[in-house]
């Protein structure tokens, strides 16, 4: 094994659209609500997350993935709970 090899051994990078998959939980900040669900973005994947309220923008909700297409980068997920405050929030 290269020098090299054995430097970036165990790295991957990170994509800009990562994929979700059905039935996993994922935690995300909330970016905005229409009352009764809201939309939080993983780089550019966008999740809308059923269940989420005006109490849950801004805040770090766990999340499970009901659906998603991987072709657009978006899905939908249930809320199951606040996990925490924005880093940016007072």
């Amino acid at each position: 094994m290269s020098v090299l090899r054995k430097y970036f051994r165990g790295w991957r990078f990170r994509a800009n659209r990562p994929t979700l998959e059905v039935g996993a939980e994922v935690d995300v900040f909330v970016a905005e609500t229409n009352g009764t669900s809201g939309r939080a973005f993983v780089g550019d994947t966008e999740l809308i997350v059923d269940g989420a309220g005006p109490e849950t923008v801004e805040k770090q909700v766990r999340v499970r993935v009901t659906e998603f297409d991987e072709a657009t980068a978006t899905g939908r997920g249930e809320l199951l709970e606040i996990v925490g405050q924005s880093s940016y929030s007072g």
